[in-house]
């Protein structure tokens, strides 16, 4: 384990130059472009819907409403899609560089010079995978946590003239 963190410091920047490549798959130095496609997304995807959604709740509701799903969607599938597959890609691809170095490959007991006790022998593959499984529930409860946020500073009122039908079924 002290091995490990001893080459965590040496091959950060081989890790971190393998980030910037991986945001340019066609090899051509400009690995800033995924970035850039980030900032374009976030922006005219998700930032300017809510912006619409804010300005026109209250006057136009069916605007605002379907700016506020456009928004909330595009988040979604960040979220609960883009972010995890990058990783699962990402990690994947990397694996000579970030496996023993930035992610433990193994964990086990030396137990002699000798002979060593194996713990997790793939350990690189359970933590990849468990970041992938707490991405999932973290996005999860955000998900209900961000729902019930919604629901409850923005409730549904009825149109002015509108009436509640009664509740009852066929009379």
């Amino acid at each position: 384990m002290g091995e490990w963190f001893s080459e965590f410091g040496a091959a950060l920047p081989d890790a971190l130059r393998a980030a910037y490549q991986f945001a340019d798959p066609y090899d051509l130095g400009r690995g800033w472009v995924g970035l850039a496609v980030m900032v374009l997304w976030v922006g005219p995807l998700m930032i300017l819907p809510l912006w619409l959604a804010k300005l026109t709740y209250g006057k136009r509701e069916w605007v605002s409403a379907t700016m506020g799903v456009m928004a909330g969607s595009s988040f979604l599938w960040w979220l609960h899609g883009v972010i995890p597959h990058a990783w699962i890609q990402f990690t994947e691809s990397n694996e000579n560089i970030l496996s023993g170095t930035i992610i433990p490959a193994s964990a086990g007991i030396d137990v002699s010079e000798e002979y060593r006790l194996d713990l997790a022998s793939n350990l690189y593959g359970v933590i990849t995978e468990g970041v992938v499984g707490a991405m999932m529930i973290i996005g999860i409860v955000l998900t209900c946590w961000l729902a019930l946020r919604v629901q409850k500073s923005l409730p549904k009122t009825l149109a002015p003239g509108e009436t509640k039908p009664e509740a009852g079924g066929y009379k």
